[in-house]
């Protein structure tokens, strides 16, 4: 059986993990500019202005890497932001794409809580 430290590590990474693979995917969709009319920098600035969100997720799993809990909270806010910015509840298929960033947001916070209890016996 695993104890509690180590579980909070494990957590961490595959929250970490699935952050950026989620950030990756998203990255995806902003890559379409480059397929529309117009000059190398209206292209690139379309491609930062898309690019927005993934972004803001970056500097979110920054803060996550030295507070978990901290970048929790941060990552099921994001979710709630970009539910509201795309008005994914008025079409239920689209709202999976905020599915990730909860499951993430949940597991940065239970490895914060994990990590921080105490395994009976130990000394540190």
């Amino acid at each position: 059986m695993m104890n509690r430290p180590r579980t909070g590590v494990t957590l961490t990474w595959i929250a970490r993990i699935l952050m950026i693979a989620f950030i990756l995917f998203l990255t995806m969709f902003s890559l379409d500019v480059f397929e529309m009319e117009g000059t190398f920098l209206e292209k690139l600035g379309g491609f930062v202005m898309h690019s927005i969100p993934s972004l803001i997720l970056v500097v979110v799993l920054l803060v996550s890497w030295r507070n978990p809990l901290l970048g929790g909270v941060l990552t099921l806010a994001s979710a709630a932001a970009l539910m509201l910015r795309w008005r994914l509840w008025e079409i239920l298929e689209f709202a999976t794409m905020i599915l990730p960033l909860v499951v993430v947001g949940i597991l940065f916070i239970a490895a914060h809580f994990v990590s921080k209890k105490r395994v009976p016996g130990s000394s540190s």
